[in-house]
């Protein structure tokens, strides 16, 4: 079985040819994680294929990784809040960068779960992944999960994948840790697993067994963060979970390998078929790569 990473970043220096988003004292604007070296990084762990991420909504590295290494990585568009024209955009991004999928980090800021979802603000986006086979890669506040299930009433096909363990943070209690990480102060297991074991009712959402670094208060292995994979393996099951390492936080601390071991420490007690699926096996049946 395949090694999928199913979740990463990779990103060259600001220039006029690769615009990107820019996060001081993480990715500042003269960095960048190429393809190249994490090819060998990849070799090194034993890591087949990638899911790619780009920091913010321009596509142009990732038109390069479809272009320069075919048959290695997916690529998974960011939300672009310019975008006027929807379909007209969305069409040309897939034309362009192959994208699968598109990653939004909310609905509606001020809607409530009692309104009509047709009228929430990226309904539109919604409809338009569904009707052309692109995965929502979710990563947002509870408040704005729950208006994300009735997006689901109405548009049951559409499938999900809830980033980072399912974790519902705000940017409120983000930081940057020593390792130059994202990391957020949060309870651990969080008090959002109800929430998220409710919306893993429905069989076209998935999870990231990812992440872990940034919520847990403990050192690697991240043994208070066992209780949130046992949860996420009852409420999804292997065959809809991701294993993805988060690179290149985590290049350094705990080190690639050590975060695709997180399998293993986390959830010792599975078995061969189950580890297969989380590690690779669920991404497979996801993405063409």
């Amino acid at each position: 079985m395949e090694v999928i990473d199913a979740h990463l970043h990779l990103y060259k220096a600001v220039s006029p040819a690769y615009p990107r988003t820019v996060y001081p004292g993480m990715a500042d604007a003269e960095m960048e994680v190429l393809a190249e070296d994490f090819l060998e990084i990849m070799q090194a762990a034993g890591v087949d294929k990638a899911i790619v991420v780009p920091l913010g909504p321009q596509d142009h590295y990732l038109t390069d990784l479809r272009n320069y290494f075919p048959g290695r990585f997916v690529g998974i568009g960011n939300y672009d809040p310019d975008s006027t024209m929807i379909s007209q955009d969305l069409d040309q991004r897939i034309e362009t960068s192959g994208i699968q999928g598109i990653r939004v980090s909310g609905v509606d800021p001020i809607a409530s779960p009692g309104d009509d979802p047709e009228t929430y603000e990226l309904f539109p986006l919604f409809a338009a992944m569904a009707e052309r086979g692109l995965k929502v890669w979710f990563y947002a506040e509870p408040d704005q999960v729950q208006l994300y299930e009735k997006v689901l009433d109405l548009l049951p096909d559409l499938t999900t994948v809830f980033n980072h363990s399912g974790f519902m943070v705000t940017v409120d209690n983000l930081a940057i840790d020593e390792h130059r990480r994202p990391h957020f102060t949060t309870e651990v297991p969080p008090p959002t697993l109800d929430l998220l074991s409710r919306v893993a009712e429905r069989p076209n959402t998935f999870v990231h067994f990812s992440g872990q670094y940034a919520f847990s208060h403990d050192p690697y292995p991240y043994a208070d963060m066992a209780p949130v994979a046992e949860t996420l393996l009852r409420a999804f099951g292997p065959e809809r979970m991701l294993w993805a390492s988060d690179f290149p936080w985590i290049l350094k601390e705990p080190g690639y390998p050590e975060q695709l071991a997180l399998v293993d420490h986390l959830l010792p007690d599975i078995d061969s078929d189950a580890r297969d699926f989380i590690r690779g096996g669920t991404a497979a049946s996801l993405f063409s790569f």
